[in-house]
Protein backbone atom coordinates (compact mmCIF):
# COMPACT_ATOMS: atom_id res chain seq x y z
CA UNK A 1 0.00 0.00 0.00
CA UNK A 2 2.80 2.21 1.05
CA UNK A 3 5.06 1.71 -1.60
CA UNK A 4 4.54 4.48 -3.65
CA UNK A 5 5.54 6.82 -0.83
CA UNK A 6 8.23 5.15 1.07
CA UNK A 7 6.62 4.01 4.40
CA UNK A 8 9.35 4.29 6.72
CA UNK A 9 9.64 8.07 6.15
CA UNK A 10 5.96 8.55 7.26
CA UNK A 11 7.25 6.37 10.66
CA UNK A 12 7.40 9.01 12.77
CA UNK A 13 7.24 10.15 16.32
CA UNK A 14 3.95 12.35 17.50
CA UNK A 15 3.73 13.53 21.13
CA UNK A 16 2.04 16.09 23.26
CA UNK A 17 2.62 20.05 22.85
CA UNK A 18 1.28 20.66 26.07
CA UNK A 19 2.94 19.45 29.09
CA UNK A 20 0.77 16.83 31.36
CA UNK A 21 2.01 16.79 35.27
CA UNK A 22 4.25 13.64 36.33
CA UNK A 23 1.47 12.62 38.25
CA UNK A 24 -0.73 12.15 35.61
CA UNK A 25 -0.65 8.45 33.43
CA UNK A 26 0.99 10.47 30.20
CA UNK A 27 4.03 13.03 30.31
CA UNK A 28 6.76 13.86 29.03
CA UNK A 29 10.50 14.54 30.95
CA UNK A 30 13.98 15.32 29.71
CA UNK A 31 14.98 11.65 29.22
CA UNK A 32 11.45 10.88 26.86
CA UNK A 33 12.33 14.18 25.12
CA UNK A 34 15.59 13.17 24.50
CA UNK A 35 14.77 9.49 23.64
CA UNK A 36 11.90 11.26 20.82
CA UNK A 37 15.24 12.99 19.20
CA UNK A 38 16.78 9.81 19.18
CA UNK A 39 14.21 7.99 17.19
CA UNK A 40 14.09 10.95 14.77
CA UNK A 41 17.47 10.51 14.32
CA UNK A 42 17.46 6.79 13.64
CA UNK A 43 18.88 6.30 16.90
CA UNK A 44 16.88 3.34 18.14
CA UNK A 45 19.24 1.46 20.03
CA UNK A 46 20.16 4.65 22.17
CA UNK A 47 16.08 5.37 21.92
CA UNK A 48 15.06 2.08 23.35
CA UNK A 49 17.90 1.80 26.42
CA UNK A 50 17.11 5.37 27.69
CA UNK A 51 13.07 4.10 27.30
CA UNK A 52 13.52 0.74 29.13
CA UNK A 53 15.34 2.52 32.28
CA UNK A 54 12.39 5.14 32.03
CA UNK A 55 9.76 2.32 31.80
CA UNK A 56 11.67 1.02 35.30
CA UNK A 57 11.46 4.04 37.16
CA UNK A 58 7.60 4.86 36.29
CA UNK A 59 5.78 1.78 34.85
CA UNK A 60 2.91 3.68 35.01
CA UNK A 61 3.76 6.39 32.10
CA UNK A 62 1.93 5.47 28.66
CA UNK A 63 4.33 8.13 26.67
CA UNK A 64 6.99 5.62 27.56
CA UNK A 65 5.04 3.20 26.43
CA UNK A 66 3.95 4.63 22.86
CA UNK A 67 7.79 5.81 22.20
CA UNK A 68 8.63 2.01 22.64
CA UNK A 69 6.61 1.03 20.04
CA UNK A 70 7.65 4.07 18.02
CA UNK A 71 11.18 2.99 18.32
CA UNK A 72 10.72 -0.67 17.66
CA UNK A 73 8.65 0.36 14.80
CA UNK A 74 10.89 2.51 13.07
CA UNK A 75 13.66 0.24 13.03
CA UNK A 76 11.88 -2.17 11.69
CA UNK A 77 10.55 -0.25 8.60
CA UNK A 78 14.25 0.96 8.22
CA UNK A 79 15.92 -2.09 7.95
CA UNK A 80 13.02 -4.44 6.68
CA UNK A 81 14.68 -7.51 8.71
CA UNK A 82 11.86 -10.32 8.82
CA UNK A 83 13.10 -12.19 11.19
CA UNK A 84 13.26 -9.37 13.29
CA UNK A 85 10.05 -8.40 12.25
CA UNK A 86 8.48 -11.75 13.06
CA UNK A 87 9.76 -11.47 16.47
CA UNK A 88 8.61 -8.22 17.58
CA UNK A 89 5.25 -9.21 16.20
CA UNK A 90 3.59 -9.98 19.68
CA UNK A 91 4.88 -6.77 21.15
CA UNK A 92 2.13 -4.41 19.97
CA UNK A 93 -0.08 -6.19 21.71
CA UNK A 94 2.06 -5.74 24.54
CA UNK A 95 2.26 -2.11 24.37
CA UNK A 96 -1.75 -1.67 23.63
CA UNK A 97 -2.20 -4.01 26.65
CA UNK A 98 0.24 -1.42 28.98
CA UNK A 99 -1.78 1.84 27.67
CA UNK A 100 -5.25 0.19 28.49
CA UNK A 101 -4.00 -0.74 32.26
CA UNK A 102 -3.05 3.10 32.22
CA UNK A 103 -6.27 3.86 31.12
CA UNK A 104 -7.13 7.71 32.03
CA UNK A 105 -10.59 8.39 30.44
CA UNK A 106 -10.37 12.15 30.86
CA UNK A 107 -7.36 12.29 29.00
CA UNK A 108 -7.14 12.68 25.39
CA UNK A 109 -3.72 11.23 25.89
CA UNK A 110 -5.04 8.07 25.93
CA UNK A 111 -7.21 7.16 22.92
CA UNK A 112 -4.11 9.15 20.65
CA UNK A 113 -1.46 7.22 21.80
CA UNK A 114 -3.47 3.80 21.16
CA UNK A 115 -4.79 5.30 18.23
CA UNK A 116 -0.34 5.85 17.11
CA UNK A 117 0.39 2.54 18.22
CA UNK A 118 -2.15 1.09 16.18
CA UNK A 119 -0.79 3.28 12.90
CA UNK A 120 3.15 2.25 13.59
CA UNK A 121 1.85 -1.13 13.49
CA UNK A 122 -0.09 -0.49 10.56
CA UNK A 123 3.19 1.12 8.83
CA UNK A 124 5.50 -1.79 9.44
CA UNK A 125 2.80 -4.20 8.50
CA UNK A 126 2.32 -2.68 4.92
CA UNK A 127 5.89 -2.83 4.73
CA UNK A 128 6.17 -6.77 5.60
CA UNK A 129 3.32 -7.05 3.01
CA UNK A 130 0.46 -8.06 5.44
CA UNK A 131 -1.63 -5.58 4.58
CA UNK A 132 -4.86 -7.25 5.67
CA UNK A 133 -3.63 -7.10 9.19
CA UNK A 134 -2.71 -3.35 8.30
CA UNK A 135 -6.24 -2.35 7.27
CA UNK A 136 -7.56 -3.91 10.50
CA UNK A 137 -4.96 -1.89 12.65
CA UNK A 138 -5.65 1.35 10.51
CA UNK A 139 -9.67 1.26 11.21
CA UNK A 140 -8.30 0.81 15.00
CA UNK A 141 -6.79 3.57 14.62
CA UNK A 142 -9.27 5.27 12.79
CA UNK A 143 -11.91 5.03 15.17
CA UNK A 144 -9.51 6.11 18.41
CA UNK A 145 -8.77 9.23 16.62
CA UNK A 146 -12.53 10.01 15.33
CA UNK A 147 -13.64 9.29 19.06
CA UNK A 148 -10.67 12.01 19.62
CA UNK A 149 -11.71 14.06 17.69
CA UNK A 150 -15.40 14.85 18.44
CA UNK A 151 -14.58 15.09 22.40
CA UNK A 152 -12.12 17.50 21.98
CA UNK A 153 -12.08 19.22 18.25
CA UNK A 154 -9.02 21.62 19.40
CA UNK A 155 -7.08 18.73 20.54
CA UNK A 156 -3.42 19.51 18.05
CA UNK A 157 -2.08 15.62 17.65
CA UNK A 158 -5.37 14.46 16.57
CA UNK A 159 -5.10 16.61 13.52
CA UNK A 160 -1.59 15.64 12.96
CA UNK A 161 -2.55 11.78 12.80
CA UNK A 162 -6.16 12.56 10.63
CA UNK A 163 -4.30 14.30 8.33
CA UNK A 164 -1.84 11.55 7.67
CA UNK A 165 -4.98 9.48 7.18
CA UNK A 166 -6.81 11.66 4.93
CA UNK A 167 -3.85 12.32 2.36
CA UNK A 168 -2.95 8.58 2.29
CA UNK A 169 -6.35 7.32 2.02
CA UNK A 170 -7.80 10.11 -0.44
CA UNK A 171 -4.84 9.12 -2.74
CA UNK A 172 -5.20 5.59 -2.84
CA UNK A 173 -5.15 3.64 -6.19
CA UNK A 174 -8.08 1.70 -7.27
CA UNK A 175 -5.95 -1.56 -6.49
CA UNK A 176 -6.09 -1.14 -2.89
CA UNK A 177 -9.66 0.42 -2.78
CA UNK A 178 -11.10 -3.04 -0.53
CA UNK A 179 -8.69 -1.27 2.27
CA UNK A 180 -10.64 2.05 1.88
CA UNK A 181 -13.83 0.03 1.67
CA UNK A 182 -13.15 -1.86 4.93
CA UNK A 183 -12.18 1.49 6.59
CA UNK A 184 -15.71 2.89 5.62
CA UNK A 185 -13.39 5.80 5.14
CA UNK A 186 -12.62 7.47 1.78
CA UNK A 187 -10.22 10.00 3.28
CA UNK A 188 -9.98 13.40 1.41
CA UNK A 189 -6.27 15.34 0.70
CA UNK A 190 -7.38 18.65 0.80
CA UNK A 191 -8.97 17.97 4.45
CA UNK A 192 -5.69 16.14 4.92
CA UNK A 193 -3.19 18.62 3.98
CA UNK A 194 -5.48 21.81 5.60
CA UNK A 195 -4.81 19.39 9.18
CA UNK A 196 -1.15 18.98 8.49
CA UNK A 197 -0.62 22.93 7.90
CA UNK A 198 -2.81 23.54 10.51
CA UNK A 199 -0.12 21.58 12.86
CA UNK A 200 2.92 23.50 11.25
CA UNK A 201 0.95 26.69 11.94
CA UNK A 202 0.16 26.43 15.69
CA UNK A 203 4.08 26.21 16.08
CA UNK A 204 3.71 23.64 18.75
CA UNK A 205 5.96 20.66 19.41
CA UNK A 206 4.69 18.53 16.29
CA UNK A 207 5.97 21.28 13.48
CA UNK A 208 8.79 18.96 12.82
CA UNK A 209 7.00 15.99 12.31
CA UNK A 210 4.26 17.91 10.17
CA UNK A 211 6.61 19.58 8.26
CA UNK A 212 7.91 16.19 7.43
CA UNK A 213 4.88 14.99 6.04
CA UNK A 214 4.13 17.63 4.73
CA UNK A 215 7.05 17.04 2.58
CA UNK A 216 6.76 13.93 1.65
CA UNK A 217 3.31 14.67 0.34
CA UNK A 218 4.14 17.44 -1.76
CA UNK A 219 7.06 15.84 -2.95
CA UNK A 220 5.89 11.95 -3.70
CA UNK A 221 1.62 12.61 -4.59
CA UNK A 222 1.04 15.99 -4.84
CA UNK A 223 3.99 16.85 -7.20
CA UNK A 224 4.39 20.15 -5.88
CA UNK A 225 7.63 22.04 -4.43
CA UNK A 226 9.72 21.55 -7.36
CA UNK A 227 12.44 24.19 -5.50
CA UNK A 228 12.64 21.94 -2.41
CA UNK A 229 12.36 24.45 -0.29
CA UNK A 230 10.72 22.96 2.22
CA UNK A 231 12.88 20.20 2.64
CA UNK A 232 16.54 21.94 2.02
CA UNK A 233 15.14 23.93 5.01
CA UNK A 234 14.57 20.93 7.25
CA UNK A 235 18.16 19.48 6.13
CA UNK A 236 19.54 22.48 7.17
CA UNK A 237 18.71 23.11 10.15
CA UNK A 238 18.97 19.20 11.19
CA UNK A 239 22.28 18.32 9.48
CA UNK A 240 23.12 15.74 11.08
CA UNK A 241 20.09 13.86 11.29
CA UNK A 242 20.44 10.74 8.36
CA UNK A 243 16.88 10.49 7.68
CA UNK A 244 16.04 13.97 6.67
CA UNK A 245 19.44 13.66 4.86
CA UNK A 246 18.26 10.59 3.13
CA UNK A 247 14.89 12.03 2.34
CA UNK A 248 16.92 15.24 0.62
CA UNK A 249 19.09 12.75 -1.51
CA UNK A 250 16.03 10.73 -2.59
CA UNK A 251 14.30 14.60 -3.53
CA UNK A 252 17.56 15.39 -5.23
CA UNK A 253 17.60 12.63 -7.61
CA UNK A 254 13.42 12.94 -8.27
CA UNK A 255 14.56 15.95 -9.89
CA UNK A 256 17.08 15.07 -11.55
CA UNK A 257 19.65 16.47 -9.97
CA UNK A 258 21.94 13.71 -9.31
CA UNK A 259 25.31 15.54 -9.02
CA UNK A 260 23.93 17.54 -5.82
CA UNK A 261 22.14 14.10 -3.77
CA UNK A 262 25.41 12.19 -4.66
CA UNK A 263 27.40 15.37 -2.65
CA UNK A 264 24.14 15.07 -0.19
CA UNK A 265 24.78 11.09 0.20
CA UNK A 266 28.66 11.28 0.21
CA UNK A 267 28.88 13.83 3.15
CA UNK A 268 27.27 11.21 5.52
CA UNK A 269 30.02 9.33 7.08
CA UNK A 270 29.94 5.81 8.62
CA UNK A 271 29.96 7.38 12.25
CA UNK A 272 26.61 8.99 11.85
CA UNK A 273 24.60 5.86 11.33
CA UNK A 274 23.32 4.74 14.00
CA UNK A 275 20.57 2.35 12.57
CA UNK A 276 21.54 0.64 9.34
CA UNK A 277 19.65 2.39 6.59
CA UNK A 278 19.92 0.19 3.28
CA UNK A 279 18.20 2.80 1.28
CA UNK A 280 21.43 4.71 1.73
CA UNK A 281 23.32 2.23 -0.35
CA UNK A 282 20.53 1.38 -2.73
CA UNK A 283 20.39 5.11 -3.83
CA UNK A 284 24.06 6.01 -3.21
CA UNK A 285 24.45 2.67 -6.34
CA UNK A 286 21.44 4.25 -8.38
CA UNK A 287 23.31 7.38 -8.78
CA UNK A 288 26.32 6.31 -9.81
CA UNK A 289 24.90 4.13 -12.33
CA UNK A 290 23.24 7.02 -13.64
CA UNK A 291 26.61 8.73 -14.18
CA UNK A 292 27.93 5.50 -15.91
CA UNK A 293 30.42 4.99 -13.06
CA UNK A 294 29.51 1.05 -13.28
CA UNK A 295 32.25 -0.48 -10.84
CA UNK A 296 31.50 1.91 -8.23
CA UNK A 297 28.14 1.29 -8.52
CA UNK A 298 28.26 -2.18 -8.01
CA UNK A 299 29.98 -1.73 -4.71
CA UNK A 300 27.32 0.10 -2.93
CA UNK A 301 24.51 -2.19 -5.08
CA UNK A 302 26.38 -5.48 -3.85
CA UNK A 303 26.74 -4.10 -0.20
CA UNK A 304 23.20 -3.28 -0.38
CA UNK A 305 22.25 -6.78 -1.28
CA UNK A 306 24.47 -7.62 1.32
CA UNK A 307 23.38 -6.59 4.54
CA UNK A 308 19.22 -5.82 3.36
CA UNK A 309 17.58 -8.69 5.26
CA UNK A 310 14.38 -7.65 3.74
CA UNK A 311 12.26 -8.53 0.13
CA UNK A 312 12.04 -5.07 -1.20
CA UNK A 313 13.80 -3.14 -4.08
CA UNK A 314 15.72 -6.87 -4.53
CA UNK A 315 14.56 -7.62 -7.98
CA UNK A 316 15.56 -3.55 -8.90
CA UNK A 317 18.96 -3.86 -7.57
CA UNK A 318 19.90 -7.69 -9.63
CA UNK A 319 18.08 -5.40 -12.80
CA UNK A 320 20.57 -2.27 -12.35
CA UNK A 321 23.58 -4.85 -11.35
CA UNK A 322 22.48 -6.40 -14.81
CA UNK A 323 22.64 -3.10 -16.50
CA UNK A 324 25.95 -2.32 -14.58
CA UNK A 325 27.47 -4.77 -16.89
CA UNK A 326 25.06 -4.79 -20.08
CA UNK A 327 25.60 -1.36 -20.68
CA UNK A 328 29.77 -1.93 -21.07
CA UNK A 329 28.98 -5.16 -23.45
CA UNK A 330 30.14 -7.41 -20.88
CA UNK A 331 27.15 -9.69 -21.52
CA UNK A 332 27.71 -13.20 -20.07
CA UNK A 333 28.56 -11.67 -16.38
CA UNK A 334 25.56 -9.52 -17.14
CA UNK A 335 23.12 -12.61 -17.69
CA UNK A 336 23.70 -14.02 -14.53
CA UNK A 337 21.97 -11.43 -12.93
CA UNK A 338 19.61 -11.36 -15.56
CA UNK A 339 18.37 -14.73 -15.24
CA UNK A 340 18.55 -14.65 -11.15
CA UNK A 341 15.82 -11.54 -11.12
CA UNK A 342 12.75 -13.86 -11.20
CA UNK A 343 13.76 -15.85 -8.58
CA UNK A 344 14.86 -13.77 -6.22
CA UNK A 345 13.08 -10.97 -3.49
CA UNK A 346 9.12 -10.03 -4.26
CA UNK A 347 7.53 -8.25 -6.73
CA UNK A 348 5.59 -5.72 -4.38
CA UNK A 349 7.02 -2.01 -5.59
CA UNK A 350 6.63 -1.19 -9.00
CA UNK A 351 10.29 -1.01 -9.51
CA UNK A 352 10.53 -4.56 -8.55
CA UNK A 353 7.37 -5.27 -10.91
CA UNK A 354 9.28 -3.89 -13.72
CA UNK A 355 12.05 -5.99 -13.28
CA UNK A 356 10.35 -8.88 -12.67
CA UNK A 357 8.09 -8.30 -15.94
CA UNK A 358 10.73 -7.91 -18.31
CA UNK A 359 12.69 -10.28 -17.75
CA UNK A 360 10.22 -13.62 -17.18
CA UNK A 361 9.52 -12.16 -20.82
CA UNK A 362 12.83 -11.97 -22.08
CA UNK A 363 12.28 -8.43 -23.13
CA UNK A 364 16.21 -7.80 -22.88
CA UNK A 365 16.15 -3.60 -22.74
CA UNK A 366 18.33 -2.28 -25.69
CA UNK A 367 21.18 -0.69 -24.80
CA UNK A 368 21.01 3.20 -26.29
CA UNK A 369 17.20 4.01 -24.62
CA UNK A 370 18.44 2.74 -21.12
CA UNK A 371 21.57 4.72 -21.64
CA UNK A 372 19.28 7.66 -22.47
CA UNK A 373 17.39 6.85 -19.55
CA UNK A 374 19.86 7.43 -17.21
CA UNK A 375 21.29 10.14 -18.18
CA UNK A 376 17.39 12.05 -18.23
CA UNK A 377 17.18 10.39 -14.65
CA UNK A 378 20.29 11.38 -13.62
CA UNK A 379 20.04 15.45 -15.41
CA UNK A 380 22.51 14.52 -17.21
CA UNK A 381 20.28 16.23 -20.15
CA UNK A 382 23.50 16.89 -22.93
CA UNK A 383 25.03 13.67 -22.91
CA UNK A 384 21.35 12.21 -23.40
CA UNK A 385 20.75 14.15 -26.16
CA UNK A 386 24.27 13.06 -27.71
CA UNK A 387 22.90 9.58 -27.41
CA UNK A 388 19.43 10.03 -28.57
CA UNK A 389 20.58 11.89 -31.56
CA UNK A 390 22.51 9.14 -32.65
CA UNK A 391 19.04 6.67 -32.77
CA UNK A 392 16.54 6.69 -35.28
CA UNK A 393 13.56 4.80 -35.15
CA UNK A 394 14.52 2.40 -37.57
CA UNK A 395 16.81 1.01 -35.72
CA UNK A 396 14.05 -0.50 -33.22
CA UNK A 397 12.02 -3.71 -34.29
CA UNK A 398 9.57 -4.12 -31.30
CA UNK A 399 6.72 -2.70 -30.02
CA UNK A 400 8.29 -1.92 -26.92
CA UNK A 401 11.41 -0.51 -28.09
CA UNK A 402 9.30 1.98 -30.43
CA UNK A 403 7.00 3.06 -27.92
CA UNK A 404 10.08 3.53 -25.10
CA UNK A 405 11.74 5.57 -28.19
CA UNK A 406 9.17 8.24 -28.04
CA UNK A 407 8.79 8.15 -24.26
CA UNK A 408 12.90 8.42 -23.80
CA UNK A 409 12.55 11.97 -26.40
CA UNK A 410 9.53 12.84 -24.13
CA UNK A 411 10.96 12.56 -20.98
CA UNK A 412 14.60 14.03 -22.09
CA UNK A 413 12.92 17.04 -23.49
CA UNK A 414 10.38 17.83 -20.79
CA UNK A 415 13.38 17.28 -17.65
CA UNK A 416 15.58 19.56 -19.69
CA UNK A 417 13.04 22.51 -19.68
CA UNK A 418 12.15 21.66 -23.08
CA UNK A 419 8.29 21.12 -22.30
CA UNK A 420 6.66 21.93 -26.07
CA UNK A 421 8.76 20.05 -27.53
CA UNK A 422 7.98 17.03 -25.47
CA UNK A 423 4.38 16.80 -26.20
CA UNK A 424 4.93 15.86 -29.72
CA UNK A 425 6.44 12.64 -28.10
CA UNK A 426 4.28 12.02 -25.61
CA UNK A 427 0.92 12.05 -27.79
CA UNK A 428 3.10 9.65 -30.10
CA UNK A 429 3.67 7.17 -27.41
CA UNK A 430 -0.40 7.05 -26.16
CA UNK A 431 -1.84 6.55 -30.17
CA UNK A 432 0.65 3.85 -29.99
CA UNK A 433 -0.07 2.28 -26.84
CA UNK A 434 -2.67 -0.03 -25.40
CA UNK A 435 -4.89 1.16 -22.82
CA UNK A 436 -5.86 -2.19 -21.43
CA UNK A 437 -2.69 -4.04 -21.35
CA UNK A 438 0.44 -1.82 -21.93
CA UNK A 439 3.57 -0.55 -20.67
CA UNK A 440 3.88 2.20 -18.42
CA UNK A 441 5.06 4.84 -21.15
CA UNK A 442 1.59 5.47 -22.19
CA UNK A 443 -0.01 6.17 -18.75
CA UNK A 444 3.16 8.27 -17.49
CA UNK A 445 3.06 10.15 -21.02
CA UNK A 446 -0.57 10.63 -19.98
CA UNK A 447 0.39 11.86 -16.50
CA UNK A 448 3.04 13.90 -17.95
CA UNK A 449 1.14 15.74 -20.46
CA UNK A 450 -1.44 16.38 -17.49
CA UNK A 451 1.35 17.91 -15.33
CA UNK A 452 1.97 20.26 -18.48
CA UNK A 453 -1.50 21.70 -19.41
CA UNK A 454 -1.78 22.62 -15.29
CA UNK A 455 0.63 25.37 -15.98
CA UNK A 456 -0.24 26.40 -19.36
CA UNK A 457 -3.47 26.91 -17.56
CA UNK A 458 -5.53 24.35 -19.87
CA UNK A 459 -7.41 23.18 -16.97
CA UNK A 460 -10.02 20.36 -19.29
CA UNK A 461 -7.17 19.45 -21.27
CA UNK A 462 -5.07 18.50 -18.02
CA UNK A 463 -8.34 16.60 -16.62
CA UNK A 464 -8.28 14.91 -19.95
CA UNK A 465 -5.21 13.48 -19.51
CA UNK A 466 -5.50 12.80 -15.99
CA UNK A 467 -8.34 10.85 -16.40
CA UNK A 468 -6.65 9.05 -19.46
CA UNK A 469 -3.41 8.26 -17.36
CA UNK A 470 -6.16 6.25 -14.55
CA UNK A 471 -7.82 4.45 -17.33
CA UNK A 472 -4.33 2.66 -18.15
CA UNK A 473 -4.67 -0.75 -16.46
CA UNK A 474 -1.61 -3.95 -15.87
CA UNK A 475 0.95 -2.19 -15.95
CA UNK A 476 3.88 -1.88 -13.72
CA UNK A 477 3.72 1.82 -12.60
CA UNK A 478 -0.21 1.67 -12.12
CA UNK A 479 -0.59 2.21 -7.99
CA UNK A 480 2.09 5.18 -8.31
CA UNK A 481 0.70 6.93 -11.33
CA UNK A 482 -3.32 6.04 -10.58
CA UNK A 483 -2.29 7.76 -7.32
CA UNK A 484 -0.80 11.03 -9.18
CA UNK A 485 -3.46 11.37 -11.27
CA UNK A 486 -5.78 11.52 -8.13
CA UNK A 487 -4.24 13.63 -6.39
CA UNK A 488 -3.96 16.32 -9.25
CA UNK A 489 -7.50 15.85 -10.44
CA UNK A 490 -8.19 16.82 -6.58
CA UNK A 491 -5.86 19.49 -6.57
CA UNK A 492 -7.57 20.69 -10.05
CA UNK A 493 -11.29 21.13 -8.02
Amino acid sequence: MYSWIRPFLLCIVCYSAYPIHSSATYYFNTELEIAYKEILELKTSDATQRLTKEQLRDPSNGVTVYLLSLSKTTELIATEDFAAYKTAKAFESAYVKLLNANNQPASPYHKFCLAEVRMQWAFTKIRFNELAEAAINAKQALSLLNDNLAAAPSFTPTKKSLGLLNIVMGSIPSSYSWIASSLGFKGNIQLGVQMIQAVIDSKSIYLQEASLIKIIAEQYILNKDSNMESIKQLQAKYPNNILYTYLYASILSKYAQSEKALKVIESISDEDIHTYLPAFDYLHGELLLQHGQYVSCRIYLNRFLTNFKGKNLVKDTYFKLFLSYWLVNEDETAMTYWKAIPNVGQASFESDKYAQKIAVNNELPNKQLTKIRLCTDGGLYTKGFEIYNLTNLSDFTTKKDKLEYYYRAGRLYQKSGKELESIHYYEKVISLSDVKNTYYFGPNSALQLGYIYVKMKNTERAKYYFNLAIAYKNHEYENSIEQKAKAALNDLK
